[in-house]
């Protein structure tokens, strides 16, 4: 299976880009990629500024479509992957845990986009998608619906709450992304002193 770390986003509220702030020594895209390489075969990023990732020497994928939101990035990544199913993960996210992508991966052979549900809502950027996706997909980008779950009613989709799972605490953990600086530093804090 293939993973995709989506970091294409503008961090407009962070003030700079997300993939590269560090936590404990190392950047959250270089958690990430750790994490993932235990249960990935191939992984690669989506991004528009390949040159800024060429120190991880994966290969990068910029939008097929410019300016179409993280929905493109999805739709670019499913392009591209080699595998029938594809698991893409934001790069706002630092706390990721095996756990839950196995948790999810299990759902995988039925259907087409397995996405867990916090308290906020869906998490599309936490979850799996099948190459069943692509033409729904390019249907709403070229309609410019850009939601990224507008899609969702063209595939099967398996809604995993997390609530309902054994340990729902450290699962959200997985699931928090970081988008302001305050927050960053909020964490950098609190992780430092445990």
């Amino acid at each position: 299976m293939t993973a995709v770390i989506l970091a294409g986003g503008k961090s407009s509220r962070m003030g700079s880009n997300k993939a590269f702030l560090k936590l404990k020594g190392k950047t959250f895209i270089e958690r990430q990629i750790d994490l993932l390489r235990e249960m990935f075969d191939e992984i690669f990023i989506s991004a528009n500024t390949p040159s800024e990732y060429e120190f991880l020497n994966l290969p990068v994928f910029k939008d097929i479509y410019p300016d179409k939101g993280p929905l493109c990035g999805i739709y670019t990544s499913l392009v591209n992957s080699s595998s029938t199913n594809t698991f893409m993960l934001a790069c706002d996210m630092p706390f990721v845990e095996s756990g839950l992508i196995k948790h999810l991966k299990g759902f995988t052979k039925e259907y087409d986009v397995v996405v867990p549900k916090s308290e906020r809502g869906l998490e599309p950027l936490h979850a799996f998608y099948s190459k069943n996706c692509i033409d729904p997909i390019n249907r709403e980008l070229d309609s410019n619906n850009l939601r990224i779950i507008s899609f969702f009613p063209h595939v099967k989709v398996k809604i995993v709450e997390l609530e309902s799972l054994t340990s729902p605490d450290s699962f959200k953990n997985s699931i928090k992304n970081l988008n302001t600086r305050d927050e960053y530093e909020g964490i950098k804090n609190v992780k430092s002193s445990s």
